[in-house]
């Protein structure tokens, strides 16, 4: 298995499964911003490359500014959990096509969706009994991809 591989079972293909919204919401919100900034401006200081400017020293080490080590520790962790959730949501997508079934296939998308058993119960007119056996077949048609 690769670095930074995710281990594929029951209990992880499940909770992805029930995460699938939320981690799809995390990664547009993260990359909201990023997706806002222009190439040519960004906060900090700039070096200068032409006139009176450029030919004074350059400053040399790191920055001993707390606040702009707390952003980047926190675009580091974000950065982290986003390829996560990204490696998690590719494992899901590529073994939607495993699942077969009428059924099987409108409780996964209603899941992927957020919805509650309840709320799939009650649109389909299934007991959430029925709901999580199916569920639980979903996840056995998408392991025997493997």
């Amino acid at each position: 298995m690769k670095q930074g591989q995710t281990v594929v079972t029951k209990e992880n293909l499940l909770q992805w499964i029930v995460d699938y919204r939320w981690m799809i919401e995390s990664i547009e919100e993260a990359r909201q911003p990023v997706a806002n900034v222009d190439n040519n401006s960004y906060i900090g200081a700039k070096t200068a490359m032409y006139g009176i400017e450029a030919t004074l020293p350059k400053a040399s080490g790191g920055t001993s500014d707390s606040v702009f080590s707390e952003v980047q520790r926190h675009v580091y962790s974000l950065n982290y959990r986003i390829k996560e959730y990204e490696q998690k949501i590719e494992e899901v997508q590529k073994r939607i096509l495993f699942v077969e079934g009428d059924r099987e296939v409108e409780v996964l998308h209603r899941l992927l969706d957020g919805d509650s058993m309840r709320a799939i119960g009650k649109h389909m007119q299934l007991s959430s009994t029925t709901i999580i056996r199916t569920r639980d077949c979903i996840v056995k048609q998408m392991l025997k991809g493997d």
